[in-house]
């Protein structure tokens, strides 16, 4: 999928033609805490060799996040690095990483690893058990063998955004919010070129156009474990989040349903 002009995508230097699975995380400000998480991910694949790539999508950081991945890009040659100069919010950082992914399946996870690359099997075998096109990872389902530690003031925020999206949105999951989503490579095609929301709401938006167009979504419970450096806001976040639901209604009241992007590789600016 074609990028916009101020987008760099500096691709892994081992890169498959059609890897099997993209992981993409999105990162703000993410140098002192991204490291770990990213040897958690290369271990894992290490254990579970199959063809896929890494991009880590810098979102106008400031702190060195984007020269220390082009750093461990020259040991790890499945990492690459989308970027640019702006902050423009989590969900842009979401959606620029997933237009430059080409995996057959594309998962986004948060760059503090709250919820462990290894849940991906979970949302895998719940595409495959439900022929689904996402998957949704949950912190509030219950399941056997799930662990979650949730501050208080993120879950009086999930409770205050469930009541907030069930009034105004025509989404049905449990858990809209959770940072930890798996796409088949056509819902990827059809949702993330037409997505707009860049600030708290994303994640609902990309479940209301998935609804819109009739794209099955399966709801997968994860372990999760909230990280001590949370940017969640309790005065604040709640009235982002009832602005920007308000702003998907209003957008994509007459949003036809697109046609997959024929070329898989993204045009844009490369290093």
């Amino acid at each position: 999928m074609e990028l916009p002009a101020y987008v760099t995508f500096e691709r892994p230097r081992e890169s498959f033609e059609a890897p099997g699975l993209s992981v993409v995380i999105p990162a703000y400000n993410e140098a002192r805490r991204i490291g770990p998480h990213l040897d958690k991910i290369q271990a894992y694949f290490a254990a579970h060799p199959e063809p896929y790539e890494l991009l880590v999508s810098s979102d106008g950081s400031t702190d060195g996040t984007a020269e220390l991945i082009r750093e461990r890009m020259q040991s790890f040659p499945r990492l690459g690095l989308v970027s640019y100069a702006k902050n423009r919010g989590k969900g842009h950082a979401v959606r620029m990483g997933m237009r430059a992914a080409r995996g057959a399946q594309r998962l986004f996870a948060d760059a503090d690893g709250s919820t462990p690359i290894e849940e991906i099997e979970r949302l895998r075998a719940g595409l495959a058990q439900s022929g689904a096109q996402i998957a949704v990872g949950s912190r509030a389902l219950p399941a056997p063998g799930i662990e979650r530690q949730i501050k208080p003031h993120r879950y009086v925020i999930g409770q205050v955004f469930r009541m907030l999206r069930s009034a105004l949105m025509d989404v049905h999951v449990v858990d809209s919010q959770c940072g930890f989503k798996l796409f088949g490579a056509r819902a990827a095609d059809l949702i993330f070129p037409a997505a707009q929301v860049d600030g708290f709401a994303f994640d609902v938006e990309l479940l209301f156009l998935a609804a819109r167009w009739d794209l099955a979504v399966t709801e997968v419970a994860v372990n999760w474990h909230d990280d001590q450096a949370s940017r969640v806001n309790l005065l604040t976040d709640p009235f982002k989040m009832l602005r920007d639901m308000w702003r998907v209604r209003r957008m994509h009241r007459d949003t036809p349903r697109p046609a997959p992007a024929r070329d898989p590789l993204p045009q844009t600016t490369e290093r």
